[in-house]
């Protein structure tokens, strides 16, 4: 499935809902997010963004936005904002948290309780090795 796409974006909420540690992953954190894949040319030629609410330890409702300015309207607790090719080297391997902390991935909202949950980041790594990726 490609990256970023509608029928990618519900496999990997089904993955994630399905991962036991997701309830405790979530605990203490905001009811939504927003995730900002922003436009890399040639690769990534425009910025696609989703949004999402938990409850209960689950993903409960996602949306993919036809335009990243939703997220006015949405005010998520959380955006989660990088360049294409900053994702997909997380998508390969790189360190989600070093790519924080150095400023290629931005987050607003509360980055102290995102990177005190650093140790569930398997909770995510899972589900992502669950869905099949086809990046460009």
């Amino acid at each position: 499935m490609r990256f970023g796409s509608r029928e990618w974006i519900e496999a990997l909420v089904a993955a994630l809902n399905a991962q036991p540690g997701l309830g405790t992953a979530l605990r203490g954190l905001g009811i939504t997010a927003a995730v900002v894949v922003e436009a890399d040319p040639p690769a990534w030629p425009r910025t696609v963004a989703a949004w999402a609410e938990q409850r209960g330890g689950r993903i409960a409702r996602w949306r993919l936005l036809a335009d990243e300015d939703e997220l006015l309207e949405l005010e998520p607790d959380y955006v989660i904002r990088a360049p294409y090719g900053t994702v997909k080297a997380i998508l390969r391997g790189a360190d989600a948290v070093q790519a924080a902390l150095s400023g290629r991935v931005k987050v607003e909202g509360d980055l102290e309780a995102l990177i005190r949950r650093a140790q569930h980041r398997g909770v995510v790594d899972a589900a992502l090795a669950a869905v099949q990726t086809e990046l460009p």
